[in-house]
């Protein structure tokens, strides 16, 4: 891991960064990959994990490497159809092709979207040998019978799978892990708005003065990465993580994130969303093994990890998804400046979540004595069944001596904010003064 995650980095321009990535070629394996996942590490000083061609990593091989480097459709000696024109053209992982093929045979090998008639969809075959095109659905309708020529200069190669994974060091050894993917072609919500704002909440943990917890981040291969990944460490995981996200269509129009719930819903961070989401504050889904991201793979079989997912504009759930018109007009950098902004502040509440100890185990601690009480009483002693506390001292006294009472190792700040009825913020000031005064352990 990294010697000094608190070395100084480049200033990042996200809408320049976006401009640089949005262009190139991305797959699960290959140069385009690694050319993205090295510009990302220019910020974030990644250690590199590699997974060679043909490795096993639980039931999964690592496939060979693809690359594109010529694909057209031709009809009466007229290009119709050209990859150098649209990156997403071209079915991903297609096998080399030249040859002459009728309108009836081509069109099982043409793929187009009907909501989405203007665009051309975004379609893959990385673990089956085929080929195909990919057209916006109004010049597919207007092809004319005849015979086709259609060429796809593509190779295959032995090479490796890359993660790209950093740390930022905290007090306790819990670990939280943020990953997210990085291997689409030219889409921005689907593709670009997760490693953005996985680097912009990097960028903001790294000033954080303290940190009460380790923060994990990954860049990977939808999928067969986080598999591969979880082949090599899935102990270290087991033992130490305490919650992590997949940052995922982190862009769009939407105005609330919506957060995925891991499969056991019990993560520091699946307490904490819920506890928003019943203040409106973010949208809420239910997890689920067929429809997502990377979070299916932690979350599976018995590993079951808490790790839940992280979304503004849902996969699947916009017409714009998997296709050429998932631009950067229709992401916008504004809403991943936004999603970073939300998601840091969710993540320094969550910094907090941890099991309350007391120094001195029974009773109320004489905290006269380090000038928490009031020397005079008159006014602190209130009838419980008052409303409201409106002295802010007081009410700053009713959470410390709500905190103290708790604090046994079964109790967290989310317990107390629902005790108490108080945004989480507003106890983690008061558990700050309790650390510093020694009452709560570190």
């Amino acid at each position: 891991m990294n010697k000094n995650p608190q070395q100084k980095t480049k200033k990042i321009n996200l809408s320049k960064l976006f401009d640089e990535l949005y262009p190139l070629h991305r797959t699960i394996l290959g140069e385009e990959y690694r050319k993205s996942l090295r510009i990302f590490g220019k910020y974030f000083n990644f250690k590199y994990l590699k997974f060679k061609t043909g490795s096993k990593v639980f039931d999964w091989t690592i496939p060979e490497e693809w690359k594109i480097y010529k694909a057209y459709i031709k009809f009466k000696n007229k290009i119709i159809l050209d990859y150098k024109d649209n990156n997403l053209s071209v079915v991903s992982y297609s096998i080399p092709i030249n040859k002459k093929i009728d309108l009836q045979n081509l069109k099982k090998n043409l793929f187009s979207s009907k909501t989405m008639p203007g665009h051309i969809p975004y379609i893959t075959s990385f673990y089956k040998k085929s080929w195909g095109f990919c057209i916006q659905d109004k010049i597919k309708k207007n092809l004319k019978k005849g015979n086709y020529e259609i060429f796809i200069k593509s190779s295959f190669k032995k090479g490796y799978l890359e993660n790209g994974i950093t740390k930022l060091k905290g007090k306790r050894k819990k670990i939280i892990l943020l990953s997210s993917y990085l291997c689409h072609p030219s889409m921005a919500n689907n593709e670009l708005s997760g490693p953005l704002t996985l680097l912009g909440v990097y960028e903001k943990i790294k000033k954080w003065k303290n940190k009460n917890f380790s923060y994990y981040f990954m860049l990977n291969p939808e999928t067969i990465g986080s598999i591969s990944y979880l082949s090599q460490n899935y102990k270290f995981l087991k033992k130490n993580m305490k919650a992590g996200m997949v940052f995922t269509c982190l862009g769009g129009p939407n105005k609330k994130l919506s957060y995925k719930l891991s499969r056991s819903g019990k993560s520091s961070l699946d307490k904490l969303y819920t506890f928003y989401y019943k203040k409106k504050f973010n949208h809420l889904r239910n997890f689920s093994a067929m429809f997502g991201s990377d979070e299916r793979q932690y979350c599976s079989g018995e590993l079951n990890l808490p790790v839940g997912q992280i979304s503004r504009t849902v996969y699947g759930q916009y017409k714009e998804y998997h296709t050429s018109a998932d631009s950067k007009e229709f992401m916008q950098i504004k809403k991943i400046e936004n999603s970073i902004n939300e998601v840091e502040r969710m993540l320094k509440i969550n910094d907090w979540i941890f099991p309350l100890k007391r120094k001195i185990k029974y009773c109320e601690p004489k905290l006269d004595k380090i000038n928490l009480y009031p020397s005079i009483s008159k006014g602190v002693e209130m009838n419980e069944n008052s409303k409201k506390i409106k002295d802010k001292n007081i009410d700053r006294l009713n959470i410390l001596l709500t905190i103290l009472s708790y604090a046994d190792g079964d109790h967290d700040i989310l317990d107390i904010s629902n005790i108490l009825k108080k945004d989480p913020l507003e106890i983690i000031e008061v558990l700050q003064i309790a650390i510093k005064k020694k009452l709560i352990l570190e």
